[in-house]
């Protein structure tokens, strides 16, 4: 299975629609891109293997692998992109919370990530646009 992630900048994170086999499934939120420094930054744009993980944190999700300088990038539940460390939440929707660009309705769209998934390791490329 192939999946698409379309990033977009914003001044303080980074934004995206992510799609399985051209199929729309979810909107992203990431840390911005502050040049792959580890727990601070999106990773690289560029093409990954996914595969299926039980994090202790998260539980069962997925892993972006081969990330050239970093471990543990995951898909997993979050708002806010100052709650995540170099991983992607899926988010259903966008607006502001606290001042800061915020993903809405995070655990309706990562439910719906794991189901367009269907327990498969994947190929991510993800694209700036």
């Amino acid at each position: 299975m192939k999946a698409t992630l379309k990033r977009f900048s914003t001044n303080s994170c980074t934004l995206g629609k992510l799609y399985f086999n051209k199929a729309f499934v979810c909107n992203t939120i990431e840390r911005e891109w502050l040049d792959n420094k580890v727990n601070i930054s999106c990773i690289p744009a560029g093409n990954y293997k996914c595969s299926i993980t039980n994090s202790p944190r998260f539980g069962l999700t997925y892993q972006v692998n081969d990330v050239d300088g970093r471990t543990h990038i995951l898909f997993h539940i979050a708002n806010l992109a100052s709650e995540l460390q170099g991983c992607i939440a899926p988010v259903k929707d966008y607006g502001i919370i606290n001042d800061e660009w915020a993903g809405l309705s995070s655990t309706s769209a990562y439910n719906r990530f794991m189901i367009a998934a269907n327990g498969k390791d994947f190929d991510l490329k993800i694209i700036w646009v």
